[in-house]
């Protein structure tokens, strides 16, 4: 009876190691250095560093950790593995190719970042639906989420795509300033006659800056019939 108490106390021993090691994300996080977090709570995504391994390398690495459900087609450029709790996006590292990123989702984070279209690229319809539910191939986020490194608009701190735009603001010439610029250097000249020659706010010259000059030749005729006599 012993025996067969030793026994099974062992075999116990044995499944709860062997449970333990079974683990792809425990031995992501002893292994590999961790660059980002994003989300919390069941909505959370992880990104580790594997230096000097290509995808394929590690995506079979971490399968032989933990059996996925479904493992992705062999790509040098990106791969997944899928699990009933977690969806792991393996991808290469853009700054160096010799290094790999991966990525792990909690399956709410997969289901709200991820397009359908693209993930099915890499994974059977059947398992997706299982996995997300039916409804999830009728939406399509508002940008192309792939993954870490493989959409540009991404903001990885906020959770949000963001389109870069360019401020033009800088290189308009405030055309208020240049108009009042001419305007000034129009008034700005000054007048030979007296403050009857000023222009109107209009730029427009009064009538009445005609007076003063007729009254000069009048006197000029004068003195001559003068001479004369």
């Amino acid at each position: 009876m012993k025996r067969w108490t030793s026994w099974l106390s062992f075999l116990l021993i044995i499944a709860l190691l062997t449970g333990c090691g079974a683990d792809a994300v425990r031995y992501i996080k002893d292994e590999y250095p961790l660059v980002s977090v994003e989300g919390k709570g069941t909505n959370l995504s992880k990104v580790y560093l594997v230096e000097g391994k290509n995808v394929p390398a590690v995506a079979t690495e971490l399968a032989a950790k933990e059996s996925p459900k479904e493992k992705s087609k062999e790509s040098e450029d990106q791969m997944f593995l899928v699990y009933s709790d977690k969806v792991i996006n393996i991808q290469k590292d853009p700054n160096e190719s010799k290094n790999t990123l991966v990525q792990v989702d909690s399956i709410e984070y997969a289901k709200t970042h991820y397009d359908s279209s693209f993930l099915q690229g890499f994974l059977t319809a059947a398992l997706l639906q299982n996995l997300f539910g039916g409804s999830w191939f009728n939406n399509r986020g508002s940008y192309d989420y792939r993954g870490y490194t493989k959409t540009p608009t991404y903001n990885a701190g906020s959770g949000k795509a963001t389109t870069p735009t360019t401020d033009t603001s800088k290189d308009k010439k405030p055309t208020t300033s240049d108009r009042t610029g001419t305007f000034k250097s129009g008034t700005a000249n000054p007048s030979a006659g007296s403050s009857s020659t000023a222009r109107k706010n209009d730029g427009s010259t009064p009538n009445k800056v005609t007076k003063p000059s007729t009254s000069k030749p009048s006197t000029t005729k004068k003195t001559g019939s003068f001479k004369r006599r």
